[in-house]
């Protein structure tokens, strides 16, 4: 009993530990409000176990529990998993030069939503437009908070309360166990699978149109294959029932395959310049992926589907903010800078025309 009460003896007050020098430096850093907390709960937990007190223990607690509780967990790695672009990771790394030209932007003021010429309120999805267009040979683009919000708010625009056609094969799951109907219901859009999970045909698609059917979608399976006694209609035959229905055909994309890919040793697959030349009326896809820039869903296709995709509630939920603009506008424009990919996509770099798995969510 002795021994324990001397412990508690050699508790100082809270006060007394401030005024020491030895914690003059924590309160420097973290402010003496933050360490008075830390120095309250280092006391109540020696009390709690009849502990003496130490300044050298406690200052070191109580630096331990302030830097825990003020920093983030989040760390630079070193990618050894033979995966590319690995979504746990951070994705596509950010080209070193474009990340220091987009900060002239992101570190202060800009034209986010100001229209320099006329002086008056403009809107910030107006920055990317003549970059896509001059990439992806689309008419009008608009940029959400990633991929999944890009598909969200294209279904959401154009088929809420109606059917999409989707086959059973493209029904994917990605990371984080959100699966493409869950995406597709949520958009307020209503499911119509056709086929089946590894077989599926145009004339599927075209059986199924329906007087409540409001688009047909083509969902990229890139992180995984069926392969086999497997059938899968072209973009070309899916676009040829779009058109003889009259319904705007769709194609979540995902990865953003800018450039071919086959070169560097990867399954040939067409680009998106490529898709809407085919004539899909909008593609949704990532610019973390194969664009390599951060993280950002671009909706590309026709004037008014983008034009009902501006004016839905959701946008403003769901928009992206200006550092993501700067450095996906920087990303975009190196793809274009003369005609090269010298600095749009890291993975050009890292591939070395070896053929690597890369893990891509849809």
């Amino acid at each position: 009993m002795t021994k324990t009460l001397d412990s508690l003896r050699t508790i100082p007050s809270v006060e007394r530990v401030l005024s020491g020098d030895a914690y003059a430096p924590l309160i420097e850093e973290f402010g003496r409000s933050r360490v008075k907390e830390a120095v309250v709960d280092h006391l109540g937990a020696l009390r709690a176990k009849r502990i003496a007190y130490d300044e050298a223990a406690g200052v070191a607690a109580a630096g331990e529990a302030l830097r825990r509780a003020t920093s983030s967990t989040l760390r630079r790695t070193i990618n050894g998993s033979g995966v590319i672009i690995h979504t746990n990771l951070g994705r596509s790394p950010i080209d070193p030069a474009l990340w220091s030209r987009a900060g002239e932007i992101a570190t202060g003021y800009s034209n986010l939503e100001l229209d320099l010429a006329r002086g008056e309120r403009g809107a910030r999805d107006e920055h990317l437009g003549a970059l896509c267009r001059s990439l992806f040979g689309c008419e009008a683009a608009v940029l959400a908070n990633n991929n999944a919000a890009g598909t969200l708010l294209l279904l959401a625009a154009v088929a809420a309360g109606r059917e999409v056609i989707v086959s059973r094969g493209e029904l994917v799951e990605i990371g984080g166990s959100f699966r493409v109907p869950d995406v597709i219901q949520q958009g307020g859009a209503r499911l119509r699978e056709v086929g089946t999970t590894n077989r599926t045909r145009a004339r599927d698609y075209a059986e199924a149109v329906a007087p409540e059917t409001a688009a047909i979608l083509r969902v990229h399976r890139s992180n995984f294959e069926i392969v086999g006694f497997t059938e899968t209609p072209s973009i070309e035959e899916l676009v040829e029932v779009a058109r003889a229905k009259g319904l705007p055909m769709l194609y979540d994309e995902g990865s953003g395959r800018v450039v071919d890919l086959a070169p560097y040793g990867f399954a040939a697959a067409p680009t998106i310049r490529e898709l809407i030349a085919s004539g899909v009326d909008a593609v949704t896809c990532s610019t973390d992926k194969l664009i390599g820039a951060t993280q950002g869903g671009l909706i590309l296709g026709r004037a008014d589907l983008i034009g009902k995709v501006r004016k839905h509630p959701l946008m403003r939920a769901l928009r992206a903010g200006k550092e993501s603009y700067a450095v996906i506008a920087e990303t975009l424009r190196a793809f274009l800078a003369d005609g090269s990919i010298q600095q749009g996509c890291t993975i050009y770099d890292l591939v070395g025309g070896r053929r690597i798995s890369d893990e891509i969510d849809p």
